[in-house]
């Protein structure tokens, strides 16, 4: 017996803890008895009653010895078919139950795929909402260990390392609103108890994932002018959902650069910020087996061997899935939001997106933490992809907040008890998101036609239905390339699955017989770049309008866009509104109205807009959607919740820092300075990190 009270109350709490998980396990298969008519218990057998109660513990039995050597087997199978062998193992366990236990009966295997379904799904949510949903602390144990060997890790003396968890597009006002409804109570502990402060930052323009990524991550912003732009020296249209196009961008915003990410992890995100471990990071996928490390599939080999892991995953989707299509039912009564269409590719990309990446993003950070990585970053992009086809502040939208914030006190009280070193926790949005009207539904037709109208001929560079959904194709190539390069009827069958869930990739302008003298369109949210193909340097104003006499002037006038931006023979920024011109670089105004000045901060906006003309890759115009009421903006995409542009929250999105960081002002103006202040709280990591093998 130990004498210690606190280690009586330790093994108290573990004795209660798988009391109340065996009572749990026994309530689900009682359960599942009365919902599925194919399992019951033989109630003419005496003593019956004792199935419900010995199952349990043949169950757990089961899973610690039979199901991690099946699992194993079937490893590169989990990998080529996105783990669906996980979910039959676990059913014929349930059905070897049948046979070890005379009084239960499962009347097919069919009948018990459903019954362990329904099972997961109880025992998720009780356990969940009991705080006990650490189900197999012994096997965790074993995983964690055999993960340890993998990966980035704490280097030797290392006391202190930095979390920062991004949710993808929710703004400062946003999240206030949602935590002042109750909807995010693990955001306000950090902030009842003094720990962190909450900041609203200026994420610059564009407003958009790939553009903040490049500054936060490395101090720059350069050559990353949208979601889409045309690189003249090559002659094609770049996408930010193309990996070989991230990594270009990623190559030219790190060269010379100090990385915030260097010797850590990297988690489902764009660019990888200079980390050992990038896992579902999308500019290194189909990098290439010689920048891979082991480290890097590890992961995913242990999430296929997790206990309830996947199958939690899958069902945590399957339910988004089903909620997706009752909005979808919803919103055709909501007259607003029958501006744009939902469908079901629609529906299991945001359940995808959604659900199954925030599971498994914190199952990997759970690792990541447990190894002692100095520095980890992980982005969540549910609210982003639901918030676009819902509205910022839809409850739809706030559901997954919700669910974001009930993981990350789970996690909080995993590096509690499991990391070997302290953290810092760091959570931001890369932007924000405004209201949205789409420019197409006001005034019939779409930005490449009004432009066609006035200048005759156009290559537009059209938008997908899911801009976020690349997060979702990433995940898939990831996981379809995590094991054995071998060639069979399943991986082929998980590769056409792939190519049906992953969004249309959107390729260089076709050929045609005005190519050398068309202009190409490129679409960002609110934010539109105009070029003319062909041309080895943008034009300025006085070029274009001698090209395309009244397209500068048809754009500004158009009610549905707010101003267009474009560049003085001189070099300098000009901004061009429907009765006035401004000087960006002077504060020169010419014409009755200043174009700037339903944008509130004229000296942030004035150098932010300056900077966004200046930039190389830049479109020869650039053009903006209007502001409606202030906060409301009109976008070029079918979305009612938008970013990329000017207007309303997109380009204030928050940040909770630690209280310690002493943070000021000038650290909160752009990426780059939020990179600086970071940059000054990372723990020291000497070059040549040690990673895993």
């Amino acid at each position: 017996m130990c004498s210690d009270p606190g280690s009586r109350a330790l093994y108290l709490r573990i004795i209660i803890r798988y009391l109340l998980v065996w009572v749990v396990n026994a309530g689900s298969l009682a359960l599942v008895t009365l919902i599925l008519p194919g399992i019951w218990f033989d109630t003419a057998l005496p003593h019956w009653w004792r199935a419900p109660l010995l199952l349990p513990i043949y169950f757990a039995l089961l899973m610690l010895t039979v199901r991690p050597l099946l699992v194993l087997a079937v490893l590169p199978l989990n990998a080529w078919t996105q783990g669906l062998p996980t979910l039959f193992i676990n059913a014929g366990l349930l059905y070897l139950m049948a046979w070890l236990e005379p009084a239960f009966h499962i009347d097919g295997p069919w009948h018990a795929f459903l019954g362990v379904a329904l099972i997961t799904v109880v025992n998720t949510s009780l356990t969940s909402w009991l705080g006990i949903d650490e189900v197999y602390p012994l096997f965790q144990t074993l995983l964690r260990r055999v993960g340890l060997r993998y990966g980035p890790r704490a280097r030797p003396g290392q006391s202190r390392g930095l979390l920062i968890l991004q949710i993808d597009g929710l703004s400062w006002r946003s999240l206030m609103r949602a935590v002042r409804r109750g909807r995010m109570p693990a955001v306000s502990a950090l902030l009842g108890l003094g720990s962190h402060r909450l900041y609203r930052w200026q994420s610059g323009l564009p407003s958009n994932t790939p553009a903040v990524q490049g500054g936060l991550f490395y101090g720059t912003r350069s050559g990353v002018p949208g979601y889409r732009w045309y690189d003249r020296a090559r002659d094609r249209v770049m996408v930010a959902s193309s990996p070989a196009d991230l990594r270009d961008a990623e190559a030219a915003v790190a060269a010379g650069a100090t990385a915030l990410l260097a010797g850590g992890s990297c988690i489902n995100s764009m660019f990888g910020g200079g980390a050992a471990k990038r896992l579902m990071t999308l500019s290194a996928v189909r990098e290439g087996g010689e920048h891979k490390q082991p480290g890097e599939r590890a992961d995913f080999s242990l999430f296929w061997l997790n206990p309830y892991a996947y199958t939690t995953a899958v069902m945590a989707t399957l339910w988004d899935f089903g909620t997706a299509l009752f909005w979808h039912v919803a919103s055709r009564f909501n007259r607003r939001k029958r501006l744009i269409g939902r469908n079901l590719r629609m529906a299991a990309m945001r359940a995808v997106g959604n659900a199954f990446l925030r599971e498994t993003g914190f199952y990997w950070l759970e690792q990541d933490v447990a190894r002692g990585v100095p520095v980890i970053y992980s982005n969540f992009v549910g609210y982003d992809e639901v918030a676009h086809h819902a509205g910022p502040d839809a409850g739809e939208a706030r559901s997954t907040l919700t669910a974001f914030d009930r993981k990350l006190q789970r996690l909080r009280r995993q590096i509690m008890r499991n990391a070997p070193t302290a953290y810092d926790l760091v959570l931001l949005s890369d932007h924000g998101q405004s209201e949205s009207v789409p420019f197409s539904r006001l005034y019939g037709k779409r930005l490449d036609d009004l432009v066609r109208e006035l200048a005759g001929r156009v290559i537009a560079v059209s938008p997908p239905v899911e801009p976020e959904a690349a997060y979702v194709g990433g995940l898939l190539e990831e996981m379809r390339l995590s094991e054995l390069e071998q060639h069979t009827w399943l991986k082929a069958r998980g590769q056409r699955t792939l190519e049906r869930m992953r969004r249309r990739q959107e390729a260089a302008p076709p050929p045609d017989a005005d190519a050398e003298t068309s202009l190409i369109v490129c679409v960002s949210g609110g934010l539109a770049h105009i070029y003319r193909k062909g041309s080895p340097r943008p034009l300025h104003l006085e070029e274009v309008r001698s090209l395309y006499p009244g397209l500068v002037e048809g754009l500004a006038s158009h009610p549905g866009i707010g101003f267009v931006l474009a560049r003085d023979p001189d070099g300098s920024p000009l901004m061009i509104g429907g009765d006035g011109v401004r000087n960006l670089a002077t504060g020169e105004l010419r014409g009755d109205t200043d174009p700037l000045t339903p944008y509130w901060d004229t000296e942030l906006w004035s150098r932010e807009l300056a900077r966004l003309v200046d930039g190389d890759m830049s479109g020869d115009l650039i053009v903006n959607g209007a502001l409606r009421d202030r906060q409301r903006v009109v976008v070029f995409e079918e979305q009612v919740g938008s970013h990329g542009g000017l207007g309303g929250p997109q380009t204030y999105p928050f940040i909770l820092l630690p209280a310690a960081y002493g943070t000021v002002r000038a650290d909160l103006q752009s990426p780059e300075a939020l990179h600086a202040h970071l940059l000054g709280h990372l723990p020291e990591v000497p070059d040549g990190a040690e990673t895993g093998p």
